[in-house]
C-alpha cells in the first residue's frame, strides 16, 4: 500500500465537506479544498510534542515579518513557516506597507510577548515562534501548509473578483473541465470504501486530476493568446464587439484560474495522504512554472506579459494581476526549496487570538 500509514481510509472523505462536494456537479460551487486541507494540516502539526517554543526572537523580527507576508521564508535562521490562514490580509498588507511591525507587547507587568504592533505600538495580534524538534518528521505537512495558505488567500480574492464582474458562462465548456474532477472525486470515494483496491482507485483519481489540470493549463494558454490578438485588433480599429470579446476572454481566464486552484488543492491533498512528497513537489513546480511564464514572458506584441495584459483590462482589480502572481511564485519557489532541503531547521509562526477581538 502507498498510503500514509498515519492516516485512515475514511479520512479520504474529510476533504468533501458539503453536499455539493459529495454529490454536486458544479466545481465552482464546491468548497475551497485548499482551506479544508489547511485546517486538517493545522490540526496535525499542532498536536504532540513536536515543537519547542522560542522566547528569544528579537534578532529575527525581519525574517518573521517576511515569513508572515509570504507564508514561508528561507533565511539565515533556517526555514520559517507562517500559518498565514491565521493572519488576515489586513495584517499581511500592513506589514508590507510598514503600517505594522514585529515587536514585543507588554501583556502584564514584567511579561513581554511576541506580537504584531501598529505604528503607535498598539497590539494587533500575538504570535508564538516554535522550533521543530525533528524537522524531517514535520517537513511534508509544514511545507504543504505554508504553500496552501498562500494560495488560499489568492484563490479567495480571485473568487471575489469573479463576483464583481459580469460572468459569462459557457456550460458545455465548464462541464468539460468539471467532469475529470467529478470522476476523481468518485474514485476517491470508491477508494475509501474499498477493501483491496484502494491503490487502484487512488491512481485512477490522480490520473483524472492530472488530465483535467493539463486541459486547464492548455485552455488558459489559448485564451491568453486569443486575448493578445483581440487587444491588438481593438487598438487598430476599436469597436464594441471587440471589447465584448475581450471581456469574454477575461472572464474565461478568471473562471479557469479558479478551477486550477481546486485541482491543485485536491492533487496536493491526495499526494499528502499517500505520502508521495515527490508528486506533491512536481504539482507545485508545474504550477510555479505556469505562473512564472505568464508573469515574466512578454506576449507576441513584445510589450506586456500575460498578467500585465489582463491587468490592463481589469483596472478595478487594483494591482491584483501584477502583485499576486509574483507572491504565488515566491511562495511556490520557497515551498520547493523546503521540500528539497530536508535537514534544515524549521520554525513555525503560530498566531494567537487577541482577547479584545482586535485583528
Amino acid at each position: 500500500m502507498n498510503e500514509n500509514p498515519n492516516m485512515k481510509k475514511n479520512e479520504l472523505l474529510d476533504i468533501f465537506s458539503s453536499d455539493e462536494d459529495k454529490n454536486g456537479n458544479d466545481l465552482l460551487k464546491m468548497s475551497n479544498f485548499l482551506s479544508i486541507f489547511i485546517e486538517k494540516l493545522k490540526t496535525e502539526i499542532s498536536t504532540g510534542d513536536t515543537w519547542d517554543i522560542q522566547n528569544s526572537i528579537s534578532n529575527y523580527f525581519g525574517e518573521i515579518a517576511e515569513a508572515i507576508k509570504l507564508g514561508v521564508d528561507i533565511s539565515q535562521m533556517g526555514m520559517l513557516i507562517a500559518d498565514s490562514s491565521h493572519f488576515s490580509q489586513t495584517i499581511i498588507d500592513g506589514l508590507k506597507k510598514g503600517i505594522y511591525h514585529i515587536g514585543m507587547s507588554k501583556e502584564v507587568a514584567g511579561n513581554y510577548r511576541p506580537a504584531i504592533l501598529d505604528d503607535k505600538e498598539q497590539l494587533v495580534k500575538f504570535f508564538t515562534l516554535k522550533k521543530a524538534f525533528n524537522p524531517s518528521s514535520v517537513l511534508a505537512d509544514i511545507s504543504s501548509l505554508s504553500m496552501q495558505a498562500s494560495l488560499q488567500r489568492i484563490s479567495i480574492q480571485l473568487k471575489e473578483i469573479s463576483q464583481s464582474i459580469k460572468t459569462i458562462i459557457e456550460f458545455n465548456r465548464r462541464e468539460s473541465f468539471t467532469v475529470p474532477f467529478l470522476n476523481a472525486r468518485d474514485s476517491i470515494i470508491q477508494a475509501s470504501h474499498s477493501e483491496n483496491n484502494t491503490d487502484y482507485y487512488l491512481d485512477e483519481a490522480d490520473r483524472y486530476l492530472k488530465e483535467g489540470l493539463n486541459s486547464l493549463y492548455t485552455a488558459i494558454e489559448a485564451q491568453i493568446h486569443a486575448l493578445n490578438i483581440e487587444v491588438q485588433k481593438h487598438a487598430l480599429t476599436p469597436s464594441k464587439r471587440k471589447i465584448e470579446l475581450i471581456d469574454k476572454l477575461l472572464n474565461l481566464i478568471n473562471e479557469d484560474m479558479q478551477m486550477i486552484f481546486q485541482y491543485v488543492g485536491l492533487r496536493i491533498y491526495l499526494s499528502n495522504y499517500r505520502g508521495k512528497n515527490g508528486d506533491a513537489a512536481s504539482v507545485l513546480d508545474r504550477f510555479r512554472s505556469f505562473m512564472q511564464k505568464h508573469a515574466e514572458t512578454k506576449e507576441d506584441n513584445g510589450q506586456l506579459t500575460a498578467f500585465e495584459l489582463i491587468h490592463e483590462y481589469y483596472p478595478f482589480c487594483n494591482d491584483f494581476w501584477i502583485e499576486k502572481p509574483q507572491e504565488m511564485i515566491k511562495a511556490l519557489t520557497s515551498s520547493k526549496k523546503a521540500l528539497d532541503q530536508k535537514n534544515m531547521e524549521i520554525y513555525y509562526i503560530d498566531a494567537e487570538e487577541v482577547d479584545d477581538g482586535q485583528e
